[in-house]
């Protein structure tokens, strides 16, 4: 028997409906009525100018201006720290919200850090340490630029270097520059591919000032499932020193490179002296939450606020995670 499959159009008139009709923020309301808080956390990557999309891991400003209010006007929007305490130490049984960024990109202080300080909303970015105040370009952010920049016909190229990526995330950096070599040689992009520029100690320092906090992404970015424990304790430790060194703060929380992780690398994480890590395994995190397993949400690929609503609004509802602290 055929299973019948919406058409995607199909799917995003639902999602429009479902939240323009309100039934989005009633499941919302219905979640709330459990005796023990949830605690969602929002991830993104890159926020750019509203004239124009980034494509991949970014998102316009003004749309994330408008997720910033959803989750402002539903949730009790909350630190990390804040939030952790309430999941773990019993605060109310309500649904607690956080935004973090990952990778520490310089468009999260001209243009998602303005929108933050607006509402009033609490923040961690998880900060790649060796390229702070660099121009640099990430592997995953070259494959894109490559493949966009072609004039290549039958191919979704969004969906291209996603695939590509994706694929790349268990290699070596020996077979990525093989594999990037390889596009180039396929789209032969035109012009210089040109890196981008990362928070610097300088914007770090204000946007820690006005109220946004800062974890570590370890010190280059490096799948650490693919490293022995010394080099992967080099990575934990070296990216948790510097922050430290740099803002006068205990670093707390981690977050995985790729979300990747296994119960080695886990162990690794609290042994440099983290006290979270947070994992892109999807969903609300509960009152037996792994600390070292955080779920969350990924919001940049959600461009439109009726998605994020119908994304956060069902998954509210799904019964508590099997983790365990």
């Amino acid at each position: 028997m055929a299973i019948m499959t919406l058409n995607p159009r199909l799917k995003d008139l639902a999602k429009d409906i479902f939240y323009y009709s309100g039934l989005s923020r009633m499941l919302l309301s219905f979640s709330c009525y459990r005796r023990h808080p949830k605690f969602l956390i929002l991830t993104y990557h890159k926020v750019c100018p509203s004239s124009r999309s980034d494509g991949y891991l970014g998102i316009p400003e003004d749309v994330f201006e408008q997720h910033v209010k959803f989750i402002k006007d539903n949730f009790k929007t909350v630190s990390m720290q804040d939030g952790l305490k309430a999941l773990y130490e019993g605060g109310s049984s309500d649904i607690y919200a956080t935004i973090n960024f990952d990778d520490g990109y310089m468009d999260n202080y001209l243009y998602a850090y303005p929108v933050l300080k607006k509402y009033k909303v609490p923040a961690t970015v998880f900060l790649t340490t060796d390229f702070v105040g660099k121009a640099h370009i990430f592997w995953w952010d070259k494959v894109f630029m490559i493949i966009p920049s072609s004039d290549t016909n039958g191919i979704d190229k969004i969906q291209e270097a996603e695939r590509i990526n994706f694929s790349l995330r268990t290699k070596s950096e020996r077979e990525i520059q093989a594999v990037i070599r390889k596009l180039e040689e396929r789209f032969q992009p035109q012009g210089k591919i040109e890196p981008v520029l990362m928070l610097g100690w300088k914007e770090i320092k204000e946007m820690k000032a006005n109220g946004i906090d800062f974890g570590a992404h370890t010190k280059t970015h490096r799948n650490l499932c693919m490293l022995n424990d010394d080099e992967a304790l080099e990575e934990l430790i070296g990216s948790k020193k510097e922050i430290e060194e740099n803002i006068f703060e205990e670093i707390k929380g981690f977050s995985y490179p790729f979300g990747i992780f296994d119960e080695r690398v886990k162990g690794l994480v609290r042994k440099a002296g983290f006290e979270y890590a947070r994992s892109t395994l999807k969903g609300f995190n509960h009152k037996n939450a792994d600390r070292f397993l955080l779920t969350s949400i990924g919001g940049g690929a959600l461009l439109k606020t009726s998605f994020l609503a119908a994304r956060i609004s069902i998954d509210s509802l799904k019964p508590d995670r099997e983790i365990y602290r």
